[in-house]
Formats: structure tokens, C-alpha cells, sequence
């Protein structure tokens, strides 16, 4: 019996690299599906930009689409990119006006000092004034291309263009039962960390599709693509893991998985992911020219529409004292992460958890955005906040560890030793009491090290100080005697447990 014969790239079409030539060719003749972040950011690019834009979606006519949950969250998100450009050119001319004033008073009282002739310094404050009018003007005329909240829909610059440019290139939401089931397949895929969307895993319910919104706008558009039979070009301005494929800082393309499942829904057909700024860049390929500083405004990273708030230490506290409480591992995660300086590799998340090698990572965080969620609704947090535990995807498949908030680490790490140590206040330094630990670990061979709160005391030959006991962040700072004298002698804390008193010691 012959045995099939295939190629390099059969079966691993997603691992194939297009060449620009590739792209070019597609933006010709592929269907193109804009994401609801493009269409958003046409409200916070400058005018000359978002003319850029729409002149290349213009041009690519009846091949150009927008699936309807990309509809459906650009006006859930219209006011929130707008914003208040009013208020803000108030704020600027304020400050403006107030640094001029300031300028000119620096510049007068130096020119007392120095006794500078009137015929020096009459010049230097014209110059002052030239700068700051020059400056103030530009902020006038921008100001009549910016669109309020309460501008008419028939008066607004972006809306007028894109009631013209999307008519009749909507895609229509599917019936209610099949959108039922793609949501729902949507949220598996998220649980199972399938791409695109599943790093929304912990946005809320308060819309029906919850964490599924990405799923629906790749999947309408490849079912679309499909049908049409060609190839498919997808603009997001999304940058996360969950979409692309990177190495380490280059982005190479579409996650390989959903590059192969496209190829395989459209009987081998091309899968493409472009940003703006790609879009951009490749525009004289439908012969279209752009301007460069659009190039360059379009590349600029843009805060995230809705406000992130920022973890508190009452709020850090409470969620690792409920993970405690709970026996979850994810507490001792979080806290280790913070020693490390933010960020904990797979190995030692594995080492510290005792996971063998073969266990999945799959629903990890869920615990840690759970009480998070609980927090929000409590009042002692904020809504949104940057994930406590954000999974790191370098080669696109296997996460490679976790990162925390910045803010979490300053909490977990900052100097909270309200009660100093017993030798604190004698004339006797800080890290003399603990000395005898340092040089104890400095003698070990062993990569960890169990102990409990009573062998470190033997060791060091006096109690701990009162906080070892009551803050599980004293553990893991280093500016005060114990987390000095443990990384000394070449270890760090772990798996720190004030009710049963005990703690693991790791080799740095």
C-alpha cells in the first residue's frame, strides 16, 4: 500500500511567513474585516490620519466588511472615544497660559539679578509670548475638527463618513439560536485559551457575549470569507498575545492556530492580520498615498478606552487573605511574583505549586479574578483594574508564567514593618540579630529549604520580629533585617504561611 507523501508546510500551514508581496496581493483581492478598535480610534487620531484611513477603506469597495459585534462595540464605545476634547483644550490653554506667566517671571527676576538692560530683555520676553501664541493658536484650530459627545449624528465628521463608507457592508447578526451557540462557543474557547479573545477571560457579564466579543468578530468574518471564497484580511488594533503570533519583541503574524483553522474552514486559503499602521505602510498597494506623519500617529500606543484603576494595599491584602482562606495556591503565586520583582516564570510557578510537568495551566487565574470580581462589587476596588495574574504567551501557545501589576509588587514590596525589630532603637544594626541566618543559608546545598517560624528563631537565636508574624508582605521585602539577611545568604521566601508559622526558602 503507497503511504501519502506531504510536504513541509502540510498540516503546519499556520507556520508558514508571508512576504509583503503576500499582503499586497490580498489587500487586492481579499475581503477585508475591520475590527471595533479601528473604527473607535478614527475619534483619537489626528484628522489627517483618520482621512488616511477611510481613503483606504474607500478604495477597497464591496470587499470591505465589519462584523456585527465590531458594530455593536463601536457604538457601546463611541462616547468614551470621544471624550472631551472641549475640556481638555481648556486644561492646555490653562496650563499653557500659567507656564507663559511663569516663564516671563523666572526671565524678569534673572534679568534683575544680572542687571540686564531693557534692550536684552524686552526681545527674549517677545520671544516667550511668539512661543506660547504659537502654541495656543494650534490648539484653536484644531479644536473646530473635534467631535462633543452631544454633536448630531448628521454633524459628525467620522459618522458622516463611515454612514457612507460601511452602507450595505455590515454583516447582519445571525439568528438568535446560532448566536446563542457561537457565543457559548465563544466562552469554552476562552476557558480552553483557544485564540483570538481568550486574555478577555475576565471581562464581565454586563453585555451577553461576555469574554466571547473577539470570537465573534474573527468567526463572522472568516465564515464570511468563506463564503465568498477568498482570502481574508483582518485590521485590529488589537496588540495582545491572544491574537498574534511574536517572538519575543517581533510580531510575525496571526496566532498559527487560527491561520490553520481558516485554512482548513476555506479549503486552504490565506488568513491575514493587519494594524492600522500596517495598513497604512502597505496602502500603495491599492494606490493610495498616505501622509507619513500619519505613518507615525497611527504607530502611537493610545490608552485603553475605559480607565484602569489601580490596586490598593487594603485591596491586595484582602484578596491574598481570601485566597489564604481558601487553601489557593495562586496567593503564594502572587506573592512570589512580587519577590521576583513582578513577573514568575513557569518552573518556579511549577516548583512552588508542586505541579508535575504534564498539568495544565487552564483556568489558573480564575480564582484570583473571582475575588477580584467580588472586591469590585464590594466597593473596595476599583472597576476595571489591570488583572492580578496576566498570563505571558511569548511563543503563542504555552504560557511561559504570569505577571502581576506594578502597583501589587510596590505594595507586596514597600516597607509595611510598622513594628520594628526588638534590636531596632539599641545602637545594634539592623541586620546583627539576623546575621547567624544569613551565614546558616550561606552553608546550604539544598535548592529549597522548608522551615518553620521556630528553626528560624533557633538559628537566629531571638524571636522575629512581630510583623514576621502578622504581614505576609514582610516576608518578601528587603528593606528590612529578615529580607536582608535571608537573600545574604543566596535565598528567597515562599510559600510563607502565618497559621501554621511555616515558610519554604528557594536558591535565588
Amino acid at each position: 500500500m503507497e503511504v501519502p507523501v506531504s510536504g513541509l508546510f502540510d498540516g503546519f500551514e499556520g507556520y508558514r511567513i508571508l512576504t509583503g508581496a503576500d499582503v499586497d496581493s490580498a489587500l487586492r483581492s481579499a475581503l477585508v474585516a475591520v475590527d471595533a478598535n479601528v473604527l473607535l480610534n478614527l475619534y483619537r487620531y489626528n484628522v489627517q490620519t483618520t482621512e488616511d484611513l477611510l481613503a483606504v477603506f474607500d478604495r477597497l469597495g464591496d470587499r470591505l466588511v465589519v462584523p456585527h459585534q465590531a458594530i455593536q462595540e463601536f457604538h457601546r464605545n463611541r462616547l468614551a472615544a470621544i471624550g472631551n476634547p472641549d475640556g481638555a483644550a481648556q486644561d492646555v490653554r490653562a496650563a499653557l497660559l500659567k507656564n507663559q506667566r511663569s516663564t516671563v517671571d523666572a526671565l524678569t527676576r534673572w534679568a534683575k539679578q544680572v542687571a540686564l538692560a531693557d534692550t536684552d530683555f524686552d526681545p527674549l520676553q517677545d520671544d516667550v509670548t511668539e512661543v506660547f501664541d504659537r502654541l495656543l493658536n494650534a490648539v484653536g484650530e484644531a479644536e473646530p475638527d473635534r467631535v462633543q459627545a452631544d454633536t448630531p449624528a448628521a454633524e459628525d465628521r467620522v459618522l458622516k463618513r463611515l454612514t457612507a463608507l460601511l452602507d450595505g457592508k455590515v454583516l447582519a447578526r445571525p439568528p438568535d439560536e446560532e448566536w446563542t451557540r457561537l457565543i457559548a462557543d465563544g466562552k469554552r474557547r476562552v476557558e480552553e485559551q483557544q485564540p483570538p479573545g481568550y486574555l478577555d477571560a475576565d471581562k464581565d457579564d454586563d453585555h451577553p457575549e461576555g469574554p466571547a466579543g473577539d470570537f465573534l468578530v474573527y468567526w463572522q468574518a472568516c465564515e464570511e470569507a468563506n463564503r465568498r471564497q477568498l482570502d481574508l484580511v483582518i485590521v485590529t488594533g488589537d496588540e495582545k498575545e491572544d491574537w498574534w503570533w511574536r517572538h519575543r519583541s517581533v510580531v510575525i503574524g496571526p496566532r498559527q492556530e487560527m491561520t490553520k483553522e481558516f485554512f482548513d474552514l476555506s479549503g486552504g486559503r490565506q488568513l491575514f492580520l493587519l494594524r492600522p499602521r500596517d495598513l497604512l505602510l502597505r496602502s500603495t498597494a491599492l494606490d493610495v498615498t498616505v501622509n507619513p506623519a500619519s505613518l507615525e500617529d497611527a504607530s502611537r500606543e493610545r490608552d485603553d478606552l475605559t480607565p484602569v484603576g489601580a490596586w490598593t494595599a487594603e485591596a491586595v491584602t484582602e484578596l491574598l487573605r481570601r485566597l489564604d482562606a481558601e487553601g489557593q495556591v495562586q496567593a503564594d503565586v502572587i506573592r512570589e511574583a512580587a519577590a521576583l520583582g513582578g513577573t514568575i516564570s513557569r518552573e518556579i510557578l511549577y516548583g512552588l505549586c508542586g505541579y508535575d510537568d504534564e498539568r495544565m495551566l487552564r483556568g489558573f487565574t480564575r480564582p484570583a479574578a473571582r475575588i477580584t470580581a467580588d472586591l469590585q462589587s464590594e466597593g473596595l476596588l476599583a472597576d476595571p483594574v489591570t488583572p492580578v495574574l496576566k498570563p505571558l504567551y511569548p511563543d503563542g501557545v504555552r504560557a511561559s508564567g504570569f505577571r502581576i501589576p506594578p502597583e501589587i509588587v510596590a505594595v507586596l514590596r514597600g516597607d509595611i514593618d510598622a513594628e520594628p525589630d526588638a534590636d531596632a532603637g539599641r545602637g545594634v544594626p539592623a541586620s546583627g540579630k539576623y546575621r547567624p541566618l544569613t551565614d546558616w543559608l550561606s552553608a546550604q546545598t539544598s535548592e529549597s529549604i522548608p522551615v518553620t517560624f521556630a528553626e528560624l528563631e533557633e538559628v537566629i537565636g531571638s524571636p522575629l520580629a512581630p510583623s514576621a508574624r502578622n504581614h505576609p508582605p514582610y516576608w518578601y521585602s528587603i528593606r528590612n533585617s529578615l529580607g536582608r539577611a535571608i537573600a545574604a545568604g543566596g535565598y528567597k521566601p515562599s510559600r510563607v504561611n502565618l497559621t501554621a508559622e511555616t515558610a519554604m526558602l528557594i536558591r535565588r
